[in-house]
């Protein structure tokens, strides 16, 4: 009977710590997404109603070192995450190791990309040109947008925001990856009011104390996880676009060879026949 009771105890902590897990909200790493030169690409993003949110943007070289943007991923996350002592505040100085593997024109230059956030029937929220590596913060979407129309602030607020991200650069592999988050503020302190309402760290048993550790390392497998899959599909997405110019330099080989052999047929043909030998 007492394992018979160990193994009861086990299997409810287990059902409570799956409980929590399920319940409480993971906070996933920014978004990436790739724009290439002279493309756009836009994003809808819903509001619930009674809420606000903030946006944060950063844009990064396409060939940048995967040192780079693993830092910049990171910190942007940090900046993004609540209860995080950097939310929403300014990035932290670049180190050295990481700055020395940015070119110097492009740290903090111009980037000829453009971000462009809207709201159907009401004037543009923000339209402002990146700088390489400095990110930009939208404050309050929703109470900008309500600023913007001036004439109907009894109407309810709007729901729908639209993010556009424009690559004015012409010239070739001149592509950029574009990190954002967006952050509802109904979602701050979750995290916070989950902690205390359990019970106070110094009143948990050990066993307790290890459960709350078990679901702090389970949301940062599943953090780690999604990064991972974001990342895979960027990877692949690179290898394909990789075989599809290796197709394209096979046919070109092919059809420079065959020119080339039939230009030497003709001028041999033509060679031998005014040596009289066909």
């Amino acid at each position: 009977m007492t394992a018979l009771n160990r193994y009861s105890t086990v299997a409810v902590f287990l059902l409570f710590t799956l409980s929590l897990v399920l319940q409480s909200k993971t906070s996933a790493y920014p978004i990436i997404t790739d724009v290439d030169e002279g493309d756009a690409k836009c994003f809808n993003f819903n509001v619930p109603d009674d809420d606000d949110a903030h946006m944060v943007f950063m844009v990064l070289p396409d060939e940048v070192d995967d040192a780079v943007e693993e830092w910049f991923n990171s910190r942007m996350h940090e900046m993004t995450s609540k209860g995080s002592s950097m939310f929403m505040k300014a990035l932290p100085e670049v180190s050295k190791e990481i700055h020395q593997k940015i070119a110097g024109d492009e740290y903090n230059g111009r980037s000829n990309v453009y971000l462009k956030v809207t709201v159907p029937k009401r004037p543009v929220l923000r339209h402002q040109m990146f700088m390489w590596y400095a990110p930009i913060v939208v404050m309050n979407v929703v109470k900008a947008a309500q600023r913007g129309k001036a004439n109907d602030r009894s109407g309810p607020p709007p729901s729908e925001y639209t993010v556009c991200f424009e690559n004015k650069n012409a010239g070739e592999q001149q592509g950029v990856k574009v990190l954002f988050d967006v952050v509802l503020l109904s979602d701050e302190g979750q995290e916070d009011a989950l902690q205390n309402s359990i019970i106070k760290k110094e009143h948990l048993t050990p066993l307790e104390k290890n459960f709350q550790e078990g679901i702090k390392a389970a949301n940062t497998i599943l953090n780690e996880m999604k990064y991972m899959e974001r990342r895979e599909a960027r990877m692949r997405h690179t290898a394909e676009s990789t075989n599809a110019k290796i197709r394209l330099f096979s046919y070109v080989s092919v059809i420079v060879l065959l020119g080339v052999s039939f230009l030497q047929r003709t001028y041999l043909k033509s060679y031998f026949k005014k040596k009289k030998l066909m």
